[in-house]
């Protein structure tokens, strides 16, 4: 499983020419769900976004977690983030999930973050999604279970 997330000052999602969902300050969550992930790498990969201190606290710049926030998160499905790209000038998608088994474990991945931090938006799930955001730092980070 991998992950890409950037803070955001805000984030919207436009589904079909029309908003589908939005988020104010908090986190942009794109998720590649790769062949054989099961729910262990799902709770991990939850576990390890929530907890990880990436947000602005009373300490400086990442002094504070999701987990301990009020903050919004967004997640959005992307298998494009398992794209080979060093081999030829077209990317292989190879890694990632077919598009049930990837659906599948996406909606797992998003209820075990749910559990822990309920303030969860998402995106729209096989569709063709315009996201405009504001990043905040920026500060983009790369996870991988």
């Amino acid at each position: 499983m991998l992950a890409t997330v950037q803070r955001v000052l805000s984030a919207e999602i436009i589904v079909e020419n029309k908003i589908f969902t939005s988020i104010e300050s908090g986190c942009l969550v794109f998720v590649c769900i790769e062949q054989n992930d099961n729910l262990k790498e799902a709770k991990e990969m939850a576990n390890v976004i929530t907890n990880l201190r990436m947000l602005d606290g009373s300490k400086g710049i990442t002094s504070r977690s999701l987990k301990d926030s009020d903050e919004e998160v967004l997640i959005v499905s992307q298998f494009t983030l398992a794209a080979v790209t060093n081999q030829g000038s077209k990317p292989s998608f190879h890694r990632a999930a077919k598009h049930e088994d990837a659906k599948l474990m996406y909606d797992k991945f998003v209820n075990e973050f749910k559990k822990i931090f309920p303030n969860v938006k998402e995106g729209k799930f096989g569709s063709y999604m315009e996201i405009a955001l504001v990043n905040k730092g920026p500060v983009t980070l790369n996870f991988k279970t």
